[in-house]
């Protein structure tokens, strides 16, 4: 009886090892880290520049015509861009796409400001040094928050500019961001930290669930397990103020620069509702709402939003069937994705 007990004894302990077992498995103290500020297989249009001391990384491609500039969003890199950049190609266009400092191949500092604001400053030294003005300028999620506040502050910056899926209004946070903003998160996501952490997070994103391949989640894994990458999101969710956000909120309808919304009406991040506003109060706007599609139309309609900036860059008609929704009156209700 007293063997049965001992062995009873030790199932407690038993399972909590093999319960942390399974944990490190799948977590940031096995994910071998790799190191910002390089491209671990570069190829000729990976580029980069040094900047107050940050190591931005940018891809460039030449074309005759004018230039578009593109811009990811949370967690995200100029990867998010490579199934819309070879149309824009085919139709001669210059386009350059740029990894915010804390993201994709860019440098991570600790400590650095990783507030909108400051990535946002960021964003125009790095187009300042590239010789940008007048341009075509895209931004998703994150990256159409810091467009609107460079129309704002930096209008010679942009000739154009397309919101997909922007942030900007208050929106409920998603929960990675909750997460990433509470104190003493940062070890924690550091033990919890795997490629199953950013399949479930893509499968919220994306509508169609069968975008989410395995090599598109390497690619994001890979840029996430960069050194100071965790940091740096966290830091970045951290930072994400509303009470910020209000001052440029007030002044998105003094916004005169052409503007285009592109929406994925299943968006389970940022609300079509949010793409309505942004349409009603920019006078000089079109909304495009993309049926069956989530929060990174151009990962999920890449065709969709490659033509769609394309004739807009050149002020042309925007290619049917697309319907464009010239009044809030004519927006489809948003179907919930499965």
């Amino acid at each position: 009886m007293r063997q049965s007990g001992n062995r009873c004894g030790l199932l407690p302990v038993v399972l909590c090892i093999l319960l942390f077992l399974f944990i490190l498995s799948g977590c940031g103290l096995f994910v071998a880290k790799l190191p910002s500020g390089q491209v671990p297989h570069p190829a000729p249009e990976n580029r980069f520049v040094t900047i107050d001391g940050v190591r931005f990384h940018y891809e460039s491609y030449p074309g005759t015509g004018k230039t578009i500039v593109l811009l990811h969003g949370f967690g995200s890199s100029t990867y998010t861009w490579k199934e819309v950049i070879p149309q824009l190609r085919m139709d001669g266009y210059r386009v350059l796409a740029l990894d915010m400092k804390g993201f994709g191949w860019s440098d991570k500092p600790a400590g650095a400001d990783y507030s909108p604001k400051a990535l946002m400053e960021e964003v125009n030294a790095w187009m300042e040094r590239m010789g940008l003005e007048g341009v075509t300028f895209v931004g998703n999620s994150l990256g159409g928050a810091i467009g609107l506040m460079l129309a704002m502050d930096h209008p010679e910056r942009m000739e154009r500019l397309v919101l997909i899926d922007s942030g900007g209004y208050p929106i409920t946070k998603p929960l990675i961001i909750q997460i990433g903003a509470l104190p003493l998160i940062r070890d924690v996501a550091k033990l919890f930290f795997g490629r199953w952490l950013i399949r479930a997070n893509m499968n919220r994103v994306f509508f169609d669930r069968s975008r989410v391949t395995p090599e598109r989640v390497a690619a994001y894994f890979d840029r996430m397990r960069t050194t100071g990458a965790l940091e740096a999101q966290m830091a970045l969710s951290a930072a994400i103020d509303e009470q910020f956000a209000a001052g440029y909120i007030q002044r998105i309808p003094q916004i005169r620069i052409p503007t285009l919304i592109l929406w994925g009406e299943n968006d389970a991040w940022i609300p079509l509702a949010n793409g309505r506003r942004f349409h009603g109060e920019i006078p000089d706007s079109r909304l495009v709402v993309i049926p069956r599609c989530g929060h990174v139309p151009q990962e999920e309609a890449p065709k969709i939003v490659s033509r769609s900036l394309s004739a807009f860059a050149a002020d042309r008609p925007l290619p049917q069937p697309l319907e464009i929704l010239v009044n809030d009156a004519s927006l489809p209700s948003p179907r919930k994705a499965p």
